[in-house]
């Protein structure tokens, strides 16, 4: 490639950007600093540690880290949480006034950008900078070894790959840009390529990633992808393609696809389920179950809240211990998880008791959902109106707030520590997703070919791990209620790991379950003289989805400044 070509091609990449700050994702030394405005481009594709630096930040633009919106979770969009904060932008996805206009930052709900115009612009930015990589690698004479030039060309073709899926499970089919674009060569300004036609580059990258990866990194390079994580993302992807959004006419091929890409996964037999589901989350480590994470240095209880760096844990802790409470757990999402013979608890069978609404549940319950009157740390909790956790000044009208990503032994002015990894990937998700696209191609007892392995014996295997009795056949023996029990089983299992807003619209039930017509409800609970309790469900919000909202508004500037890019319909 001549310099004049290179010069061209990156005076397109503008890699150095504002809301994309230093990550220390693999080992800090390798990532401690973003590359230099003024990086000697011609150096950096012919010397191997620079081009080491360029790519290893290419995977800051993967979306990942739990408190990416600075305020809100984004549980809260979904009917998992509720945003409490004075200074939470979901109130902007919850009212229905997201649209494809920048919000000023001068606004707390400015942060919602993050997941709208900022997240499309950060998206195809990195894109550019993995193309870069891609057509240039080989101009790199100096790489140690063969195996970790190859290494390297995988790890470009995945970040590609996870960056196009993370734009189309917004927007539906966008631009693609396949390589550099060079100033005066290539027309700038292309129309949007079909859902489909985005899928199929999607996966071809996948498997080109799947053919030079290792199947397990170094211990120094966790983090970095692997042949389980291309093969992750394209099961993830070809699931979402199988699904009610993006197949309308319900193609089955589509979910006998999606189930074989499950099927790869799990024939790796690389990965297990954690025995320990309640502190897979905090490990330092991948352990058996994780298929890739973000890697974090080990953060106190202050520490975190700043862009792309880790959870700040004190947003979701109630003032009782010391916390901030920006964000419950609604009382929708509670009535999720099933009794201990796995009925839901509306069934007329359930052993359901409202008076004691805890007891006898989903053993998921008590791993990931603070509720009151349970033992955590030193003391009950206390959510009751007037109580420690129900607040006096950062009040907690909901009754609930998260634990899964708290470690109970974490508390502030203890002098604790704990690691606190974003999750891209995790077996329980393959299982999972394996279950859904088998279900709906098979029936909830057949099988995917060659694998043996049913919808209900995937979806046991995951609920055996907290010891939830399998999802019982009363229920399930028709492909329909299976299927509503295996979208049950994936909201409870993947809770608040930023599944549940996608997954339902991608299921296109967003108007029926997100919209007015499925309000927010609360629990008010109040304490007897006797010690006892009354709870008492109540109507917090009612929150606004559209049906055009199943796809996410491409950025206005991005619109009016093209001659070929068309909105999505309704926007």
């Amino acid at each position: 490639m001549k310099k004049s070509k290179l010069y061209k091609s990156m005076s397109l990449v503008m890699f150095l950007v504002a809301f994309v700050s230093c990550t220390d994702a693999f080992d800090s030394s390798q990532l401690e600093q973003a590359p230099e405005q003024d990086l000697n481009f011609e150096k950096v594709f012919t010397d191997y540690q620079q081009f080491r630096q360029y790519l290893d930040y290419t995977y800051s633009f993967m979306p990942g880290h739990l408190g990416r919106m600075w305020n809100s979770m984004v549980s809260e969009l979904s009917d998992e949480a509720e945003g409490l904060g004075l200074n939470t932008c979901s109130t902007v996805f919850n009212n229905g006034a997201w649209s494809g206009d920048n919000l000023s930052y001068s606004s707390p709900t400015g942060n919602a950008n993050r997941e709208l115009g900022d997240m499309w612009v950060n998206l195809y930015r990195g894109i550019r900078q993995a193309n870069m990589a891609i057509k240039n690698i080989d101009l790199v004479e100096n790489f140690p070894t063969q195996k970790l030039h190859d290494r390297s060309l995988g790890e470009a073709h995945f970040i590609r790959a996870y960056l196009y899926f993370e734009l189309i499970k917004r927007w539906g089919g966008v631009p693609i840009f396949d390589k550099p674009l060079e100033l005066g060569v290539d027309e700038l300004d292309i129309p949007r390529s079909s859902y489909d036609d985005c899928v199929n580059f999607i996966v071809a990258d996948c498997d080109r990633a799947n053919q030079l990866l290792d199947l397990v990194n170094d211990e120094g390079d966790t983090g970095r992808a692997t042949r389980g994580a291309a093969l992750a993302l394209k099961s993830r992807t070809l699931l979402y393609a199988a699904r009610p959004l993006n197949n309308p006419n319900q193609d089955v091929e589509k979910w006998k696809a999606a189930a074989a890409a499950a099927a790869d996964v799990i024939n790796l037999n690389q990965y297990s389920l954690d025995s320990d589901y309640v502190n897979m989350f905090f490990r330092p480590n991948l352990g058996s179950e994780i298929i890739m994470n973000r890697p974090r240095r080990k953060i106190n209880f202050e520490q975190g809240h700043i862009d792309n760096s880790n959870f700040l844990v004190r947003f979701i802790v109630p003032q009782g211990y010391n916390g901030w409470m920006g964000t419950s757990v609604t009382q929708n999402f509670v009535n999720l998880y099933e009794d201990s013979n796995g009925l839901p608890i509306t069934d007329a069978s359930s052993s359901y008791n409202p008076n004691n609404p805890y007891a006898n549940r989903d053993p998921r319950l008590k791993m990931t959902v603070l509720y009151n009157d349970r033992f955590w740390y030193d003391r009950k909790t206390q959510f009751n109106v007037g109580g420690l956790d129900y607040g006096s000044t950062l009040i907690n009208p909901i009754g609930y707030s998260i634990a899964k990503f708290w470690p109970e032994a974490h508390q502030r002015y203890k002098g604790t520590s704990t690691y606190l990894n974003y999750i891209f990937f995790r077996y329980a998700e393959i299982l999972l997703n394996y279950a859904e696209a088998s279900n709906e191609a098979y029936g909830p007892d057949g099988a995917s070919p060659g694998t043996g392995l049913t919808a209900r014996g995937a979806t046991a295997q995951v609920r055996q791990r907290v010891n939830q009795v399998p999802i019982p056949p009363q229920i399930s023996s028709s492909k329909e209620g299976m299927r509503e029990r295996i979208r049950n089983e994936r909201a409870i299992e993947l809770c608040f790991e930023e599944q549940r807003w996608y997954d339902v619209i991608s299921w296109k039930k967003g108007v029926e379950i997100f919209g007015e017509q499925n309000p927010i409800i609360g629990m008010r609970i109040t304490k007897n003289s006797n010690g006892s309790f009354n709870y008492n469900p109540y109507e917090y919000e009612r929150r606004i989805f559209k049906e055009h909202m199943h796809y996410y508004p491409i950025p206005n500037n991005e619109i009016f400044k093209s001659k070929v890019l068309k909105q999505n319909p309704g926007w």
